[in-house]
């Protein structure tokens, strides 16, 4: 009986951490293959604003969707991804402690400007300036850190 409960119990084990993995995909951009999530540290999550005042602006939704707005242009609609390993563990370049850098791995959903085709894919580099309470993309657009 002890073994038949072990076993139930490694069962159930089993099947919790495979269900708690982070899904991991591969996707080809510029000639390169990037592996990536859809499992986002919360503290990228949100509205940034230019010069954290307002239009052209990026958001950043919970579920891998969003808006990036080019300058005098209407938003696009995106999707995104987190560049990540294998198993699923996200890759951040460490400057400092108050400082590090998350990829995104972006696509393009809609819109008719040349420099941002729908269904093309680009890379965004998300920084965590925690020294200065904010996050900022492309150092100009930026919300701040919760």
């Amino acid at each position: 009986m002890k073994k038949l409960s072990l076993l139930f119990i490694f069962f159930i084990a089993v099947v919790h951490f495979t269900q708690a993995q982070t899904k991991v995909e591969s996707i080809e951009v510029m000639g390169n293959t990037y592996t990536v999530s859809k499992e986002f540290p919360q503290e990228i999550i949100g509205k940034y604003l230019y010069e954290g005042k307002g239009e052209p602006i990026i958001l950043l939704n919970n579920d891998g969707t969003g808006l990036f707005q080019p300058h005098m242009n209407d938003p696009i609609k995106i999707r995104f991804w987190i560049d990540c390993d294998e198993q699923g563990t996200i890759r951040k370049r460490v400057g400092s402690e108050e400082r590090y850098q998350y990829t995104l791995l972006i696509q393009y959903m809609d819109g008719n400007n040349g420099n941002y085709p729908v269904g093309k894919y680009d890379l965004m580099g998300v920084m965590v300036l925690k020294d200065l309470g904010r996050v900022s993309i492309y150092g100009e657009r930026y919300k701040p850190l919760k």
